[in-house]
């Protein structure tokens, strides 16, 4: 801000020693256009994230967007602040896993994804992860391929020509039987005949 100047009135009416007229009005209007450049306002909203709040000037009103609270939000209203809450207990606090656990409020975001284990040797993951709504859906794809390389059941005798006269020949052996939990993803294409 520049410094206001000072019109110099003398010690007394007439005596001489203050500012003649022209300099004195001079002085004015340096001093008005001072007050008009400090009195511009430029409003900007600061960082390059998230919304701003300043709206526009109109006149001498500055605009700015009221701020209200969304869907399981609500607006806190302070002396100084506004307190942004949500509405919804968590959901959770913890998640606990095999290899540790995973605090809630530790992470903005919680993923959950499906892995393949260490002896699965196909290419799909044995746990598929999948959303339906508010559903988080867990699902094992292990093909049953995975399963029976683990099994001998010895040598299949005979000329076999095609699938129907392996399944004919197979079918006097005896698998026992086979007991999942979930789902069992049987991709036929995978078996080499």
């Amino acid at each position: 801000m520049a410094d206001i100047q000072t019109i110099n009135i003398g010690n007394l009416v007439n005596d001489g020693l203050g500012d003649d007229l022209r300099t004195a009005f001079q002085k004015v209007n340096a001093n008005f256009a001072n007050l008009d450049a400090e009195l511009t306002l430029n409003v900007i909203n600061a960082g390059t994230v998230g919304t701003g709040i300043f709206k526009q000037k109109v006149g001498t009103d500055l605009e700015f967007k009221r701020i209200e609270g969304g869907n399981k939000i609500a607006l806190d209203n302070q002396a100084d602040t506004i307190i942004i809450n949500s509405t919804d207990p968590d959901a959770f606090i913890k998640v606990d896993t095999d290899s540790g656990s995973v605090l809630a409020a530790t992470y903005p975001n919680i993923t959950m994804q499906g892995i393949k284990s260490a002896t699965s040797e196909s290419g799909f993951k044995d746990i598929e992860v999948t959303t339906s709504g508010s559903s988080i859906n867990f699902k094992t794809v292990i093909p049953v391929t995975d399963y029976l390389r683990t099994y001998d059941f010895g040598t299949l005798n005979g000329s076999l020509n095609n699938a129907i006269q392996l399944a004919l020949q197979a079918a006097n052996v005896d698998f026992g039987t086979l007991q999942y939990s979930s789902e069992i993803d049987l991709d036929c294409d995978a078996l080499d005949v």
